[in-house]
């Protein structure tokens, strides 16, 4: 039985969504402080210019506990992710099967990243129907218990996933071009394989 330990991404991308299915247990780490440039608070997806990353602005201090942090809806990234999403999926096979799932969640304006984060893993996990046992951390250890596969801070978009041997890309059609750009969000296989995407991230696994 493979258990992990990882924090909660913000529409995670396939290299974290195939250790999710490849586990059956998942503990969300929550209280380690929150730290900038990781997928926590951003995700990728494929536009017609390319790869295009979406933020969640947030607030926090370098003390903060990621449970903690909350969103700046002074800006208007709900609006801009929507739209994003539109012109990157819009024409997609799975986009009018799925679009209000996203669009009910980004127009929530839910207070915390932590709350945001969940409820997209939720809807995404039963778009892909997959069930799996879900905990959040109670406390930091710096160290976990032995029996976890602690890959927190370990699948960072500031290094390629190569490095990290966890993803191996096993191709679908996607929106835009001709070369298969892999490692996207989860978003990005939802819209155009529907419910064959969990086979995809099953035959993604190294």
């Amino acid at each position: 039985m493979q258990k992990i330990i990882v924090e909660p991404h913000y529409l995670g991308s396939l290299e974290y969504y195939g250790q999710i299915v490849a586990s059956d247990e998942i503990h969300l780490e929550v209280c380690q402080n929150f730290t900038k440039q990781t997928y926590k608070n951003r995700c990728y997806i494929l536009s017609a210019n390319g790869i295009m990353p979406l933020t969640v602005p947030v607030k926090f201090d370098n003390r903060t506990p990621l449970k903690d942090v909350t969103i700046d809806h002074s800006q208007s990234w709900a609006r801009d992710h929507k739209g994003a999403f539109y012109s990157a999926y819009g024409k997609a096979p799975f986009f009018e099967f799925f679009q209000d799932y996203f669009n009910v969640i980004w127009e929530k304006k839910h207070p915390f990243l932590i709350d945001l984060n969940l409820e997209m893993m939720t809807m995404c996990l039963k778009v892909l129907q997959i069930d799996r046992s879900i905990q959040l951390t109670e406390q930091y250890e710096k160290i976990p218990d032995h029996r976890l596969n602690d890959l927190r801070e370990r699948i960072l978009p500031k290094k390629t996933f190569e490095e990290r041997n966890l993803y191996l890309p096993f191709p679908y059609t996607q929106t835009f071009g001709n070369i298969f750009v892999p490692n996207l969000s989860i978003i990005d296989l939802i819209m155009c394989e529907g419910s064959r995407a969990s086979e995809v991230l099953t035959r993604s696994m190294h």
